[in-house]
């Protein structure tokens, strides 16, 4: 049996799972056939809303001109005129924070740079000047900014290991100084339990977590168990107890489930994401006397551990003496275990802005506050797991349930221009997309298939998860799920990633939602009752995930920018006299944003680098 079918087949389908490993084409068209229900039910839903009156909302007409500013005109002032600087992602994670976060941290009154919260589930790729780039998922990315100190918090969660193998070894290797400048709070430890709990709860939730003991560990916080990271150095008698105690949980999964350690360890070992510390804890006799082995090697002994310290006094001491404090958010605002509209599919901490500033422990009496918010388009996405989202090409967990990569995709030889042309010639006069097919040599796909893989593996795009590998699926950049986000964290906003549009032709934005239960049924939400053909408007509303599973797009189509690119090497950047006025259609996007969702857009990006970012100002 293969790895990837014991994957996909759990822990109680483990024996019986024989079914082959398809690459390519193949893949696609046998998941094409597995899910003709899923087909069927969007032809039927096509017959539901095809009648749809056109709303008002797609005649808006952009007139906002922007113009290219400076970081000094446009920035400056936010941090100069406040103590607390709070980058937060604006969707489902995955936005692109590290440019705005870089240029804070290079701030000289800027002083400190924290992650208070989250753990390795949140992944954060940063590209330096010289081409090098860092996976970081807890390190802070001011820790590449000379003069800053960087503090890991004590509401973060760590597994040791990862962390000094992935994150701290990339640093020793380009001789990157940590010791005096990065400061690990007294944070809660992920062992290797809650990464093996994750595992066992996974065959009843497939695709709904990274693997990376989160929910577990949290869990383990809320009821006063496990370890953080004092308990490593006070006395090991008292501090086995308490990690004995959080064992329980382990102990009574595995007979919940009726298997065996070997059982287990057959299962995880097939499971690429099962690290050697984790397969080894399942053989280990003393499971107590092993974590702490492990962590005396990897902390308390260890010469490479950054050094200890009181994170949330810190940060107030900075405040207090004047200092600037950035506050980098992991994951986003939808993502947030707070952010009761998708619960369900979010992650186990706070990482919405409320939650960031609540973790520092910064007294709010002694603080002024900006928050940036980041959003990215096109091809805004939610990471690839299940979950709704209305806006994008395919249901969130189409790609990664069956396992499909970067080869299925390539193998599909799908031709970017031809598709994408095709997919925008779907959507129709009052603004919805109309099911449609795409053909080539390698078979035919439903167009919505395509045109995801095909976005996934554009050179500038390729959408894959920094933690999990697994390919994102993208869609419209959504007006009325950002509108939500305005609202509750204010207007600043910056958009990453502009520079794809060089290469659309036409691109869609969606400025509402219709509801359409394929069964006729009608929904509550908050006190709301939602029948099919209800119209979800950007400020109105935002209903539940069960609701928006069954809420389609309506789009605005706009053209795109290939003919005056915004990517940095490109000869028109690089020959343009600042300030410049930006192309026109990129002004309609600017300006359709921020009239749907009240944003103040501040900058794009545009390319790769930390650098590689476009201070904007309106015009008119």
């Amino acid at each position: 049996m293969s790895k990837q079918v014991k994957k996909k087949a759990g822990l109680k389908e483990v024996k019986k799972a024989k079914a082959p490993v398809l690459v390519g084409a193949a893949k696609m068209s046998a998941f094409t056939d597995a899910n003709k229900k899923l087909i069927m039910n969007r032809e039927a839903v096509w017959e539901g809303i095809k009648d749809l009156e056109r709303i008002p909302d797609l005649d808006y007409t952009a007139t906002g001109r922007y113009v290219e500013s400076t970081k000094e005109r446009v920035l400056h002032p936010f941090i100069e005129q406040n103590k607390v600087l709070l980058v937060a992602g604006a969707f489902f994670g995955d936005e692109g924070k590290g440019k705005t976060v870089d240029a804070i941290a290079g701030h000289p009154l800027v002083k400190m740079v924290a992650r208070v919260n989250s753990g390795e589930n949140a992944g954060h790729t940063v590209v330096t000047e010289d081409g090098t780039k860092y996976h970081f998922h807890l390190c802070p990315s001011g820790v590449l900014t000379p003069g800053k100190i960087n503090v890991v918090g004590p509401e973060c969660v760590m597994d040791p290991v990862s962390f000094m193998e992935k994150e701290i070894s990339q640093l020793v290797k380009h001789d990157i100084p940590y010791k005096d400048s990065l400061i690990v709070g007294n944070i809660h430890l992920v062992c290797p339990h809650h990464k093996l709990l994750d595992l066992m709860s996974a065959w009843s939730a497939p695709n709904m977590s990274t693997l990376q003991g989160m929910a577990p560990v949290h869990s383990s916080k809320a009821k006063r168990r496990g370890l953080r990271m004092d308990h490593l150095f006070e006395d090991r008698e008292t501090a086995t107890k308490h990690l004995e105690r959080d064992l329980i949980d382990y102990w009574s999964s595995l007979k919940n489930l009726g298997i065996s350690e070997k059982k287990l360890h057959e299962v995880a070992s097939a499971n690429k994401k099962m690290q050697k510390h984790v397969l080894n804890f399942i053989l280990a006799k003393n499971k107590a006397k092993y974590v702490f082995d492990l962590y005396d090697e990897y902390i308390v002994n260890n010469p490479a551990f950054p050094q200890r310290g009181d994170v949330s006094h810190m940060l107030r001491s900075t405040v207090k003496a004047g200092g600037r404090v950035l506050l980098e958010g992991p994951q986003s605002f939808f993502l947030s275990n707070s952010t009761e509209k998708f619960w369900e599919t979010g992650t186990s901490a706070q990482t919405n802005a409320a939650g960031i500033l609540a973790a520092s422990q910064i007294n709010p009496q002694d603080l002024s506050l900006a928050i940036f918010n980041i959003h990215k388009t096109p091809g805004s996405t939610r990471g690839g797991f299940a979950g709704a989202c209305a806006t994008s090409f395919l249901p969130q967990d189409h790609f990664s349930r069956i396992g499909a990569t970067a080869d299925d995709f390539k193998a599909m030889e799908l031709d970017w221009r031809e598709v994408s042309k095709q997919y925008f010639e779907t959507v129709q006069p009052n603004g919805l997309v109309k099911p449609a097919t795409y053909k080539n040599s390698t078979g035919v796909y439903d167009l919505g298939t395509a045109m995801a893989a095909a976005t996934t593996i554009h050179p500038t795009h390729m959408e894959f998860g920094v933690t999990t590998g697994n390919p994102r699926i993208v869609g419209f950049f959504d007006c009325v799920a950002h509108a939500e986000v305005m609202a509750a964290q204010g207007p600043l906003c910056s958009i990453s990633a502009l520079d794809r549009g060089d290469d659309y032709d036409q691109y869609g934005v969606c400025v509402a939602y219709v509801f359409q239960h394929p069964e006729g049924k009608s929904m509550m939400s908050n006190g709301r009752e939602f029948k099919s053909g209800t119209i979800i408007r950007a400020g109105e509303q935002l209903p539940t995930q069960a609701i928006l599973y069954y809420c389609y797009p309506i789009v605005k189509v706009i053209n795109g920018w290939r003919e005056t690119p915004l990517y940095a090497r490109s000869d028109w950047w690089k020959n343009r006299m600042s300030p410049v006025e930006l192309p026109q259609p990129v002004c309609e996007l600017l300006d359709m944003i921020e009239h749907f969702t009240g944003a103040k857009i501040i900058s794009i990006g545009n390319g790769p680098k930390g650098e590689d970012i476009v201070y904007i100002e309106r015009k008119a």
